[in-house]
């Protein structure tokens, strides 16, 4: 894709890393027998940031942020470079990985407030951490979880959902941060220590539940809090980035542009503030990567990396797609996204075949040797053969659905599908149609709604079916 930035890293670093993947090839199938020649079931470990952009990983193009194990995972795996979050924002998105269904099919689409009286159902839904629980999965969850907000009831919250282990998850509305001992919203972990950063202790808690559970299959869910506005960090860390960024762009930018503004805001594509937040999490993925190795397990394990929607406004960088979290354009939905299993994916590929987050729940299922629970349908298509054997999904369309029910931003009230390469956007408040060819224009620069009316109507009628379909809510205009 031509619109790609690559930043290539030191040959050395790609010849070991060609070297380490060559190597686990080769034994992947010894390592991963039992005595009796039966191959055993792979664990699975998801992580997930939250308002990760597009552009802020260095194998996405970025040379200002430090990501060097995130760039190692994807040598050694697969990166894709259109994949997408079923919305533009966090809640929905994660009901759609949750239940593998359109977040418009589920009742959440729309961040969840503490007033919002929407939750996720567990008498309704068969959550992929229970799916894989039923093949014989070890479950846990680490993190973030906002998919309940009465946490008096918590009626929807993880534990009611099934995992055998929930740790860390947040006890008050988190959204403007918690990074520090003593966490205020995050009463489980009371036994940190003076300085303590919370995207540090979530990820030692990762480390120590593969430990617990190494002698079985696991399914980890490692959901941080980081990166999500406010923004924080260790102050050495932050100063670390201040000076890289003085250096890059004048002495005394980095004071004059982040100190000061709400949440160290700007509208700077570079930001020190969130290059420490995600040094700190690349630290953590090479931590959970290290105990993966140490126990002998990194050859039988699907490793996923995610984002729940894009970059925020004026803290992010989406690599040059157009607007950010909020919004259904591209800068709002599509995300980074690497997945690493040795032997059964090859490492270092690339695929640029659209792929959204309600897909991992059947792809977990398909991997994991697992049957889907009876009965239940998911809207998902599973990508096993697309990382095994570069089948691109098959399907009609994908879908999305932002009413901003509890945001209430009307201007961004908006539907969109993706056929192919033209991608429709329809803005409820305006009554106005975009079209865009995504190949050709990945910015989406060039509206082509007018000189293209038969495409619009096409796509218009797809859209119109789907929502019916899943009984989509109106937006409140």
């Amino acid at each position: 894709m031509t619109h790609l930035r690559n930043v290539i890293p030191c040959a050395v670093t790609i010849m070991l890393t060609l070297l380490w993947a060559g190597i686990h090839n080769v034994h992947a199938n010894r390592l991963i027998s039992t005595p009796d020649g039966k191959r055993e079931k792979p664990n699975i470990i998801f992580i997930l940031a939250d308002d990760l952009g597009w552009g802020e990983l260095g194998c996405y193009g970025n040379s200002f942020n430090e990501t060097p194990n995130l760039d190692k995972l994807a040598l050694q795996g697969i990166r894709f470079t259109q994949a997408y979050a079923a919305a533009p924002v966090c809640s929905p998105t994660r009901a759609s990985i949750m239940t593998g269904q359109y977040p418009a099919r589920v009742g959440i689409t729309d961040f969840l407030a503490p007033a919002s009286g929407r939750l996720l159902d567990p008498a309704r839904y068969i959550t992929i951490n229970e799916a894989l629980g039923q093949a014989g999965y070890r479950t846990g969850l680490v993190g973030k979880w906002h998919l309940d907000t009465d946490f008096k009831n918590n009626k929807g919250g993880p534990g009611k959902h099934g995992f055998d282990e929930v740790i860390g998850t947040e006890t008050k509305y988190i959204a403007d941060g918690d990074y520090f001992f003593p966490y205020d919203k995050i009463s489980t972990f009371s036994n940190g220590v003076a300085g303590e950063y919370l995207t540090d202790r979530q990820s030692e808690e990762a480390a120590g539940f593969i430990q617990r559970n190494k002698r079985s299959p696991f399914y980890l869910f490692l959901s941080y809090y980081s990166v999500h506005t406010r923004l924080d960090a260790p102050e050495a860390l932050v100063n670390k980035y201040k000076r890289k960024f003085d250096a890059k762009y004048g002495e005394g930018q980095a004071e004059k542009l982040f100190e000061g503004k709400a949440g160290h805001q700007s509208d700077h594509h570079d930001n020190p503030y969130l290059a420490a937040m995600l040094e700190r999490m690349d630290a953590g993925v090479g931590k959970i990567m290290d105990a993966l190795e140490r126990n002998g397990l990194a050859d039988n394990t699907l490793l996923v990396f995610f984002s729940d929607n894009g970059g925020a406004n004026h803290v992010a960088n989406n690599g040059g797609l157009r607007m950010n979290k909020t919004w259904l354009y591209e800068g709002g939905i599509r995300v980074p996204l690497i997945m690493r299993l040795p032997g059964t994916i090859k490492a270092a590929s690339v695929t640029d075949a659209p792929v959204s987050s309600q897909d991992f729940y059947p792809t977990f299922v398909d991997i994991a040797r697992a049957a889907m629970p009876r009965g239940y349908r998911v809207d998902g298509t599973s990508l096993y053969p697309l990382v095994t054997k570069g089948k691109v999904p098959e399907r009609e369309a994908m879908f999305w659905h932002y009413p901003a029910e509890t945001g209430k931003w009307k201007n961004r009230m908006s539907s969109a599908i993706r056929k192919g390469d033209y991608k429709l956007i329809y803005f409820y408040v305006s009554k106005r149609a975009e079209l865009f060819n995504l190949k050709a224009d990945p910015e989406e620069k060039q509206n082509l709604a007018d000189q293209m009316p038969a495409q619009v109507s096409e796509l218009m009628e797809a859209l119109n079916k789907w929502k019916a379909e899943v009984k989509a809510e109106q937006a409140g205009i």
